[in-house]
């Protein structure tokens, strides 16, 4: 499926090799670029000896289908202290092209790590015409004499008006990546030995930790939902209110029917400030939820290739270099996990200050929608009584999801198990 995501559209037709789905490779740069270890897959899919890499500089594999912009977006970030992924087409010593799904980690020696799989989500393809637009405009700059520098920075700005916020996209084509790997039915390899154990038992605590994180997912979805329904029910109010201009009543009558109504619809402009304010809440929320499960994800790809390494022969250093990776990974989760249990708190105190709110307001026009139907008012008042219905009915609706999607936010994303697999391999490799 891969290669069948076209890039560049003048590139000729060449040979290519798909990456298996059970291979997981990577490779440490120095801060230049420059290729300090490789492991044995990597050598497999670059068709280079490893004394051909190492020394080089990673743009050793560029293809030449790859726009300078999407290198020039990786550098952007990593040099920035945080991590990067995405889609690469590599091209390997013979010319024959393999397409990779990479992360790249900044490690706290200065150095970067990165870790690539095979593309397994209908994501590489939405980039291919992303990459395919991007090579279009550094095409033209190049053919007008425009450097090679200021080619990327064009090809930037194109990748940046085509895909605005990249930091979201990262974090819905990780967890995706990884989970449709895993579907696709890979598993950690067998193997033996400390390190393969302990980093085996990592990985198992980051699959529980992901679980959870889903479910907080769907939460913070369900509530975002939930609060902007709650906002947009301020369209039944307004029918309300033009429903009760239309009464014709008049005197102590016109003001017997219509006083609880008032004050209903004076009580819901404050309800409607509360509900606009947990929506915010619950965007931010939602974002720190996708954060997290791209966080968890990483931890897992790292995991996991840490796992197989292990059993490769002369490990040396580079065993200790991917634990530096995991723990900051870990370090990520462990902020994740702190905003959600304070953002988490913030939405329990909305939602039960709307619920409190709504009570009254809502006890009142019930009784009042009684009252009327057992009451001679004519029938000119009955569009207004089926407006509150409505009215009573979603708010009813509103205020019951929200309780449920803040009741789901209160699930324990306790990170204990991980810490304490983390430190078993800690004491291993350090």
């Amino acid at each position: 499926m891969a290669y069948e995501v076209v890039i560049k559209r003048d590139a000729p037709d060449g040979p290519h090799h798909e990456v298996d789905v059970n291979h997981i490779f990577f490779s440490v740069t120095d801060s230049k670029g420059i290729m300090t270890h490789v492991n044995e897959v990597f050598i497999h899919y670059a068709q280079y000896p490893e004394v051909e890499m190492i020394g080089k500089p990673h743009n050793l594999i560029r293809h030449i289908e790859m726009p300078g912009g999407a290198f020039k977006l990786m550098w952007d970030v990593i040099e920035d202290g945080r991590p990067f992924a995405g889609y690469v087409r590599n091209r390997a010593k013979s010319g024959s092209a393999y397409d990779v799904f990479a992360t790249v980690t900044p490690l706290p020696n200065g150095d970067y790590l990165s870790v690539r799989t095979r593309p397994m989500t209908e994501l590489f393809k939405v980039v291919g015409d992303v990459y395919q637009a991007v090579n279009d405009v550094e095409w033209k700059a190049r053919h007008e004499g425009v450097g090679r520098r200021r080619r990327a920075e064009l090809g930037l700005d194109k990748l940046q008006e085509l895909v605005p916020d990249y930091d979201a996209f990262v974090a819905e084509a990780l967890p995706a990546e990884v989970l449709a790997r895993e579907e696709a039915g890979f598993d950690l390899p067998e193997g033996t030995g400390e390190v393969y154990e302990a980093t085996k038992r990592l990985y198992r605590e980051l699959d529980r930790f992901m679980e959870i994180q889903s479910s907080i997912k769907e939460a913070a979805e369900e509530l975002a939902k939930a609060s902007q329904t709650l906002v947009e029910e301020n369209a039944v109010t307004n029918s309300v209110k033009g429903e009760m201009e239309n009464v014709m009543a008049e005197g102590a009558a016109r003001t017997l029917l219509l006083a609880p109504l008032q004050v209903w619809a004076t009580m819901r402009g404050i309800i409607d400030e509360n509900a606009q304010s947990l929506n915010e809440v619950a965007g931010e929320l939602a974002k720190k939820a996708a954060s997290a499960r791209m966080a968890i994800a990483l931890a897992r790809l790292h995991t996991a290739q840490t796992a197989i390494f292990s059993l490769e022969a002369n490990r040396g250093e580079v065993l200790s270099m991917l634990f530096d990776a995991l723990e900051v990974d870990v370090k990520q989760m462990d902020d994740a996990v702190f905003l959600h249990s304070s953002l988490a708190n913030r939405v329990d105190l909305k939602v039960n200050s709307i619920s409190e709110l709504t009570k009254m307001p809502l006890e009142m026009i019930r009784r009042w929608s009684q009252t009327t139907a057992q009451e001679p008012f004519g029938e000119n008042i009955e569009p207004l009584v089926a407006q509150v219905h409505r009215a009573i009915q979603a708010a009813d609706n509103s205020i019951e999801r929200l309780h449920a999607s803040s009741q789901k936010l209160g699930s324990d994303p306790a990170i204990d198990g991980v810490h304490d697999a983390l430190e078993n391999l800690r004491a291993l490799l350090k």
